[in-house]
């Protein structure tokens, strides 16, 4: 693991560049970036720097290479160009696993590529990578995970986390695709076009168990800035469970078989937290709408998302919001 975090190694196999011949992994799937012409436009990373997206890249081998693309992404861009319809009758028929391991791929290769990365644009202030305070611990069962794909390493079915796709709204004024994750939460979202997937990699379905009172009232296509509060939410719950699901791979001495498996608490429990830790979680899921979007909401201010009285998703008689995002004549000052 630390060859492929702290080295120059393929991501999924470890494999060293001396030994094989690499190909450059693109952290966001190439034929997202194709369908949504997006390859020569720049993803923000956490030190303010701009990469474009078809440079963002981390170490793979030719082979492994080969494999991500015939087995995995083959199948998820013929699932996904179908719109919501098709990605939901994927599920019904070839169940969640698939659609699930291919969100922490991209997830992983994200934080990964941050190891490539200087925490800080001024060299004075020293050459750590933005990596330098990740807990390589963490990513370790996401790892381990994503190499079943390839490998044929059973998963326990309780090991599947928090997954939901729900329906985005698509209009002429809003993106067709956004990315957000939350490192410290194990937490992403990716919106391409009608489609929204978020997960939760190390609940075993926990935050999702408790998410399910605001799941039922979601009932039309979500808003770019709805979608963000539904992650934030997400990652509030994963960050607050009491007792936490326990990853390991078991091996059997007998047949050499391995099998991920995890060690659920008895009860699923959430420590106490308070409005205002989700308003800090939501401002910085949403901060740059926040800033941009015009409102004539006198209460659609940063004070009032941070402190966690203001929301997206549900108006103040709890019922969910329709016009989110809509565009909107502004009186003239």
């Amino acid at each position: 693991m630390s060859d492929i975090c702290e080295g120059d190694c393929c991501f999924m196999c470890g494999a060293s560049p001396n030994d094989k011949e690499f190909n450059e992994e693109h952290v966001i799937p190439k034929w997202i970036l194709r369908m949504l012409d997006i390859y020569k436009l720049s993803i923000t990373l956490p030190n303010d720097a701009k990469v474009r997206y078809d440079k963002y890249t981390v170490p793979c081998c030719k082979e492994c290479n080969s494999f991500l693309g015939t087995e995995v992404e083959e199948e998820m861009r013929s699932v996904i160009v179908g719109g919501l319809n098709s990605v939901n009758s994927y599920i019904q028929t070839n169940g969640p696993w698939k659609i699930f391991l291919w969100l922490s791929l991209i997830f992983f290769k994200t934080h990964l590529k941050d190891s490539y990365l200087r925490k800080n644009l001024d060299k004075r202030l020293g050459d750590d990578p933005i990596s330098s305070d990740y807990e390589w611990g963490l990513l370790h069962h996401i790892h381990c995970m994503i190499r079943a794909l390839q490998n044929g390493i059973s998963i326990s079915n309780e090991c599947l986390g928090s997954l939901i796709v729900l329906p985005a709204k698509t209009a002429e004024h809003l993106d067709k695709y956004d990315y957000r994750d939350v490192y410290a939460a194990n937490t992403i979202l990716l919106r391409i076009n009608d489609i929204a997937f978020l997960a939760v990699l190390d609940d075993s379905c926990a935050a999702l168990n408790f998410f399910s009172d605001h799941f039922k009232r979601l009932s039309a296509p979500l808003s770019p800035i709805q979608l963000r509060e539904v992650l934030s939410h997400l990652t509030l719950l994963n960050s607050k469970l009491k007792y936490r699901p326990s990853y390991s791979t078991k091996i059997n001495p007998s047949t050499g078989e391995a099998v991920i498996i995890v060690q659920l608490p008895e009860s699923m429990e959430l420590e106490d937290h308070t409005r205002e830790e989700l308003g800090e979680i939501l401002y910085a899921n949403v901060a740059e709408y926040v800033e941009k979007i015009p409102s004539p909401d006198k209460n659609f201010t940063k004070e009032n998302v941070l402190n966690g009285s203001y929301h997206f998703l549900f108006d103040e008689n709890q019922e969910f919001i329709l016009n989110s995002m809509d565009l909107i004549e502004m009186e003239p000052k």
